[in-house]
């Protein structure tokens, strides 16, 4: 399998549903800009969603099992407040969906009422809003974690989501390999002025039957150029690796089809 074009053309790993009692998503709290924070009422429509705050901030304890992440987002142009690594997996892969337009963490609390009557909240993790205007709300939580309170909570998310005509998905992680791959990638995700410099070359390189990440650092002449420019166009998705495995010299590496031109 080589490495991923835009992430969200692609089934993203959700949750093994299993049958659990599902709850019922009873309210939605929302934070407008500077505003405290609202019940929304869904009979005025949708809220802007370039507008939602994060209706909370992550903070560390000592009896914490996470660490919040401070990330610079290429998509709003911004820093966001992650809750865990696990969100900021979440953020890289999203980052790399050339429809991403708008993205915003913990944006809304959810009143369930679950099957035994009792009342709890869920905040989701990430709103990504895309080119089309479509929206989407992620979980972002390990399979291993997906227990059958965070299922039940789940499911009433992904049926009130629907009620509204918003997308529901749940990000259970990358295997380690293809998670540091894509750290590594995220270092090169600004454009420099030198990358379309050295793209026609890049390419030429790029689309020989056998081209290797080895044949593009030999073709580099010590600026580091050329090095830049194949992690950047990786990064896009304009060069396909597989990110499954070790990125080594000997990896192979190509031009993606039909993007030649962008």
């Amino acid at each position: 399998m080589t490495s991923e074009g835009p992430p969200l053309d692609q089934c993203i790993d959700g949750p093994r549903w299993k049958p659990v009692p599902v709850g019922q998503v009873t309210d939605w709290t929302v934070r407008i800009g500077l505003q405290s924070p609202q019940r929304w009422d869904w009979s005025l429509g949708a809220p802007d969603v370039r507008q939602l705050a994060p209706i909370r901030t992550p903070r560390s304890t000592e009896k914490s099992k996470h660490i919040p992440v401070q990330a610079h987002c290429f998509v709003t142009k911004t820093m966001l407040t992650m809750e865990s690594g696990l969100e900021y997996d979440l953020l890289l892969m999203l980052e790399r969906d050339p429809q991403a337009a708008w993205m915003v963490p913990q944006p809304v609390r959810l009143g369930i009422k679950m099957p035994n009557g009792r009342r709890t909240i869920h905040t989701p993790d990430l709103l990504v809003l895309d080119v089309h205007d479509v929206v989407t709300i992620w979980n972002a939580r390990p399979s291993e974690r997906q227990n059958e309170k965070f299922l039940a909570q789940s499911h009433a998310t992904q049926a009130a989501c629907r009620e509204v005509g918003w997308c529901y998905q749940v990000f259970s992680g990358h295997s380690k390999v293809k998670k540091y791959n894509l750290r590594w990638l995220a270092a090169y995700r600004q454009q420099m002025p030198w990358h379309d410099a050295t793209k026609a070359e890049l390419l030429q390189i790029c689309t020989g039957s056998a081209a290797t990440v080895g044949e593009v650092l030999g073709a580099d002449r010590g600026s580091g150029h050329m090095v830049s420019a194949m992690w950047h166009y990786a990064w896009r998705g304009d060069l396909t690796i597989d990110l499954e495995r070790s990125i080594r010299r000997s990896t192979p590496i190509a031009w993606a089809a039909g993007r030649i031109h962008g």
